[in-house]
């Protein structure tokens, strides 16, 4: 075997030998040695062309006489059989899918809960806005002076209660202050508030030294009370509005007028009691507000300790539905405040050294480096009244 190929080998090397000579020998005359290289370079590049095709074709040929499966033979087979053809006159149907009937119930269902809750909303701003809480809370914030914490809390209370008309239980928000810490003042500008906004027979501003000034005629009092509360009630509920009762010096009011006033306060009542506002304004524990307050320079955390001593005056302040907001001692600037707006009031020129001047003349608490009034703001109409 190894003779037989080295002998053809020979020959097939003799023979292109014999061609090139032949070929030499026509073409010396006429054909460059460059020509003749670049002819032999192309005659080599068409063999290995060739040999490099019959070998890809040999490849994709399996052995049983089948086409290999990734020759591109099979490939366009495959792209060929995956096409469905149509004819232009017949239609497609697809399948159709399967649909519940509970989603349109679904769909109303949801509808329906949308249009309560927009409507829910829409009464919410519907009430707010009726009562004007936030000409309220300007007001207030203008008028009263040295007191944003209780107003912020007062305020929160007010627009949690207003903004709806059903309650389970009425809303008792009882403020205590010390001396000429403008409790009366606040009062009387939430009267005047409310009965711009509803009707003027909806507001009861009580004032225990008016209302009840013998001690002797409680009982009769307490009765007078309940009556008009009751009559007030009544009339609120025809006309859907929420009445106010803000009584005034509550410290001085007889166990007989506490007692009515809590009776009004449980929530096992009729419905139209239950949407009721009172505000109780008295100096009740202004020695424990006084002592908190010069201890931290703030009222905030004295809620606890003012309800468990409220408590042992009278179970009016144990009911739920009594919100406390204690009501913070006036610094010096506060006082300045007070001596301007009344200066003002009575057509005096506020010259601020004077006003400075009649600051100095009263009585301070010193803690933490800052001044409080003892009396607060009590005695600046009777300074202003003696210029």
């Amino acid at each position: 075997m190894v003779d037989c190929e080295g002998v053809s080998m020979d020959t097939q090397v003799e023979k292109e030998r014999g061609d090139e000579e032949k070929e030499g020998g026509k073409s010396a005359s006429i054909l460059s040695p460059q020509l003749k290289a670049m002819i032999r370079i192309k005659k080599k590049y068409l063999k290995k062309s060739n040999s490099v095709r019959l070998a890809h074709n040999t490849n994709s040929v399996v052995s049983d006489g089948s086409l290999h499966p990734k020759s591109p033979q099979t490939r366009k087979s495959k792209r060929r059989k995956s096409r469905v053809l149509f004819p232009n006159d017949t239609l497609i149907c697809k399948p159709k899918k399967e649909c519940s009937r509970a989603n349109p119930f679904l769909l109303l269902f949801s509808l329906i809960v949308f249009i309560q809750v927009y409507n829910a909303i829409e009464n919410l701003d519907d009430h707010v806005l009726k009562y004007d809480l936030e000409g309220l809370e300007r007001s207030l914030h203008r008028e009263v002076f040295g007191q944003p914490e209780a107003l912020e809390e007062l305020m929160d209370h007010l627009n949690d209660y207003l903004s709806t008309y059903a309650h389970q239980k009425p809303l008792a928000l009882s403020l205590h202050g010390a001396c000429g810490v403008g409790k009366s003042h606040l009062g009387r500008l939430l009267a005047r508030h409310f009965r711009s906004v509803v009707e003027d027979k909806l507001v009861v501003h009580y004032l225990s030294k008016h209302h009840c000034p013998l001690q002797d005629a409680a009982r009769h009092c307490a009765s007078k009370l309940a009556q008009r509360i009751s009559e007030v009630v009544a009339r609120a509920e025809e006309e859907e509005q929420i009445p106010f009762f803000i009584l005034d010096d509550v410290e001085l009011m007889p166990p007989p007028l506490l007692d009515i006033l809590q009776t009004f306060l449980q929530t096992n009542q009729t419905n139209e009691f239950l949407n009721v506002v009172y505000v109780f304004l008295s100096s009740l524990v202004q020695r424990e507000i006084t002592a908190h307050v010069l201890q931290n320079s703030s009222t905030a955390g004295a809620h606890k300790p003012l309800r468990q001593a409220l408590s042992l005056i009278h179970p009016l302040w144990t009911e739920p539905a009594v919100e406390l907001i204690p009501l913070s001692l006036l610094e010096r600037e506060h006082i300045i405040q007070c001596f301007l707006e009344e200066m003002t009031l009575e057509g005096f020129y506020p010259d601020l050294s004077n006003v400075e001047r009649l600051a100095d003349e009263l009585a301070y608490h010193t803690a933490a480096g800052r001044q409080y009034a003892k009396t607060g703001c009590k005695q600046v109409v009777g300074k202003v009244n003696l210029l």
